[in-house]
C-alpha cells in the first residue's frame, strides 16, 4: 500500500514492519540457541560413560509412570480440541495416551537400556599398509531434526534413540498433540537431568514450537547433521527443496502387500486394509 509521507497510516505501517523484523530476528536466534545447546549437551553425554545413558533411558521410563496423571490430563485437553475441530477417528486414536500405552513406552526404554552400548563398536577392520589400520566404527551422527506426526508417543520413543546413540535433538510435533508434547517434554527433561545427576541438561532436547523455528533450523547446516521428517509428501520435498542438511525421508509412501492363495478372504481384507 502507498502512504502519505507523514501521515498517521505511514507511521503506522513502519511500526509493522520493524516488529515483524524484530520477531523474526528473535525466532533466528531462539532457534540457533535450541540448535547449540544440544549439541553441546551431546558432546557432553558422549565423552561420558555407558552407564550414564542407561541410567538417564531408565530415569525417563520411571518418569513415564510416575507422572503418568500429568501426561494423561494435557492428553485430554488435546483429545477435547481434536473432538471441537473434528479430527478424523483415526487421527484420534494416533493421538490418545492411556496407561496400556505409556507402560509400553517405559518397557521399550527398559529394554533399550539394557542393550549394548551402541557407539565404538568396530564394524570392520582393514589393513591399508604394514602398521597402518582402517576401522569402521560406530559413532554419534551429531545433531538430529526429527519432524513428526500427531503421535505424541513417538516423544519418547525418539527421545530413548537419540539418548541411548548420544545424539542432541530437535523435535517438532504435529499441532494436534500441543498439550501433550509440551508434557512430555517437560517430564523427560526432568528425567534426563535426574538420571545423569546434572550431569546432562535438559537442552540435549530441544522442543520445536513454531513453523518459523522449523524455516530457521533448516538454515543451521553448521550445526544441524540429520533432519528426518516424517508426515506428507509435500512436507517431505519442501524439507528436501529448503536446507543444506542431509535429509533422511520418504517422498512418497509405497506399501507392498503379498497375500498367500490360503488366506482367508476376511484375513486378506483386513491386511490390506491395514497396509
Amino acid at each position: 500500500l502507498f502512504c502519505t509521507p507523514g501521515s498517521p497510516f505511514e507511521k503506522q505501517a513502519i511500526k509493522d514492519l520493524e516488529m515483524e523484523k524484530a520477531a523474526s530476528q528473535n525466532i533466528s536466534a531462539e532457534a540457533k540457541e535450541k540448535a547449540i545447546a544440544a549439541r553441546n549437551e551431546a558432546r557432553k553425554l558422549q565423552a561420558l560413560p555407558h552407564k550414564i545413558r542407561q541410567d538417564i533411558l531408565c530415569a525417563m521410563a520411571d518418569a513415564l509412570l510416575n507422572r503418568k496423571e500429568e501426561l494423561l490430563e494435557a492428553n485430554t485437553k488435546d483429545m477435547e480440541a481434536a473432538e471441537v475441530d473434528g479430527v478424523a477417528s483415526a487421527l484420534k486414536n494416533r493421538l490418545k495416551l492411556t496407561d496400556g500405552k505409556l507402560e509400553t513406552l517405559a518397557g521399550g526404554l527398559r529394554q533399550l537400556a539394557d542393550l549394548p552400548d551402541p557407539l565404538g563398536v568396530v564394524k570392520s577392520k582393514r589393513e591399508l599398509a604394514d602398521g597402518m589400520e582402517l576401522s569402521l566404527i560406530t559413532v554419534p551422527i551429531g545433531v538430529l531434526m526429527i519432524i513428526f506426526e500427531s503421535r505424541p508417543d513417538s516423544m519418547p520413543q525418539i527421545s530413548a534413540l537419540s539418548i541411548a546413540s548420544g545424539n542432541g535433538l530437535l523435535l517438532k510435533g504435529g499441532k494436534e498433540a500441543t498439550h501433550s508434547n509440551a508434557a512430555i517434554y517437560k517430564v523427560l527433561g526432568d528425567a534426563i537431568e535426574a538420571g545423569s545427576n546434572g550431569a546432562i541438561k535438559r537442552d540435549i532436547i530441544a522442543l520445536i514450537t513454531s513453523r518459523g523455528q522449523v524455516s530457521d533450523m533448516l538454515a543451521l547446516d553448521n550445526v544441524i547433521d540429520l533432519v528426518i521428517p516424517r508426515g506428507s509428501n509435500a512436507l517431505v520435498s519442501y524439507i528436501k527443496a529448503n536446507t543444506k542438511i542431509p535429509v533422511l525421508g520418504h517422498a512418497d509412501g509405497v506399501c507392498h502387500v503379498y497375500i498367500d492363495s490360503s488366506a482367508s478372504a476376511s484375513a486378506a481384507t483386513k491386511i490390506a486394509i491395514d497396509a
